[in-house]
């Protein structure tokens, strides 16, 4: 039975003269030359960049499924970094180029 319904296929290629043309890239077997390697790796590449961006939409800054609590914690932090940052620069600890700097750096 299992036979009878796998040569199906086999049969209806035999009659139309076409078989499957696996031969090209991306399912031929081996490297190949450099052009199918490179265009396999661009290929992958490509899916990994989908697979990436789709998570930043839904867990990155500003995400469907970010934790809120992550964002709140996270200004809570940055707010006691500047004030920090103010209470070294007025007492001297730092100078006026590395308080820019660093509150710059802070507010990226």
């Amino acid at each position: 039975m299992i036979n009878t319904i796998l040569s199906i296929p086999f049969f209806i290629n035999g009659k139309l003269g076409t078989g499957p043309h696996w031969d090209h890239w991306p399912f031929g077997p081996g490297y190949g030359d450099l052009n199918a390697s490179l265009l396999k790796l661009a290929f992958v590449a490509v899916i990994l960049g989908a697979i990436i961006l789709f998570l930043r939409v839904l867990f990155g800054p500003k995400g469907f499924f970010r934790d809120k609590e992550l964002d709140r914690e996270a200004a809570e932090m940055r707010e006691k970094a500047l004030k920090d940052l103010e209470a070294d620069l007025e007492s001297g600890a730092i100078s006026e180029l590395d308080y820019k700097f660093k509150k710059k750096r802070l507010l990226l």
